[in-house]
């Protein structure tokens, strides 16, 4: 019955060719449909960031894929909560079920597999133990431009993040990787996904915190956040590694204050895996390695009077 995957999020915001010259330079393939601009990873025929003309910033709505099998019982589900199905927007048409949930967030749920993506570059590596690379110098000392493979997850604000929890876990059939607290959830599916597909976090309205794309190494981490940097834009946070998800980050500021990350190396949890949620508020530290951080990483900034998460 679970939603399988992430296939795409969706932003209106007030200047196009802004949008598209950021995540050009972040590395994804962008173009004009229907007045959109529409951003892909390379080598992958799936969207992954949809951009619509409007009067500001603001998360438009989210897609997930599932199977044909497991459509109707997920359209049964969202009904029987109380929600009701809506059309799809003008702006983004698209297939599947559509609704908007307690927060007020459009959410999509299509038939869609995740598309294949390209392998790009693959670094040897070597270690006390195994040495591949010999007599050469590493495939990454050209430096090449950092081109991600997929959007991997994103970071969803609500107004009530316990019931939004809930919400995903009894109607969308996810599962809970991990926690902080009550205010920060980590969300995959047991069909076989990564740590988080989507993590929910607690704020005074529903928005966009931040989504992760996966690149080829954690080289490659540190190489896209200071080919960015590099560019002009703003770093937020890392490189580092997490605790929830394992993975290595390096996160940027969009043109609106939106975050982006560059990831490798997260988790992934199989289907039929006996996996154990841990709270993280209980351990001293939720990252490895790397700068503690920010202040305003955790802040709204698509609340318009007095953005946070508290």
């Amino acid at each position: 019955m679970p939603v399988r995957n992430l296939q795409h999020y969706a932003l209106t915001v007030p200047d196009l060719e802004i949008g598209s010259k950021f995540f050009t330079d972040f590395g994804l393939e962008t173009s004009l449909r229907d007045g959109n601009v529409i951003a892909q990873c390379f080598g992958r025929d799936q969207d992954q960031v949809i951009l619509t003309q409007g009067e500001r910033k603001r998360l438009h709505h989210v897609s997930f894929g599932t199977t044909a099998d497991d459509l109707p019982e997920l359209q049964k589900n969202i009904e029987t909560a109380g929600i009701k199905l809506v059309d799809a927007p003008k702006a983004t048409p698209g297939d599947g079920l559509w609704f908007e949930d307690f927060d007020g967030m459009l959410t999509n749920i299509c038939i869609a597999e995740d598309a294949p993506w390209q392998e790009g570059l693959a670094p040897t590596f070597n270690t006390p133990t195994s040495r591949p690379r010999l007599g050469q110098r590493t495939e990454l000392i050209t430096d090449p431009p950092v081109q991600p493979r997929r959007l991997g997850h994103m970071v969803l604000f609500t107004k009530d993040a316990l019931r939004k929890q809930q919400f995903y876990i009894d109607t969308l059939g996810l599962a809970l990787a991990d926690r902080v607290a009550d205010f920060l959830h980590f969300l995959y599916s047991p069909a076989g996904s990564d740590h988080h597909i989507v993590a929910i976090a607690q704020s005074g309205d529903y928005g966009i915190q931040h989504v992760g794309f996966e690149v080829g190494s954690t080289d490659e981490v540190g190489m896209g956040g200071r080919q960015m940097t590099d560019k002009g834009y703003i770093h937020c946070w890392g490189p580092g590694r997490h605790g929830p998800g394992s993975n290595v980050f390096f996160y940027m500021r969009d043109p609106w204050n939106s975050i982006v990350e560059y990831f490798a190396d997260m988790d992934y949890i199989e289907a039929g895996t006996d996996w154990t949620p841990v709270d993280w508020a209980t351990k001293e530290e939720t990252v490895i390695w790397g700068d503690n951080e920010p202040k305003d990483f955790p802040t709204n900034f698509e609340i318009l009077d007095g953005p946070g998460m508290h």
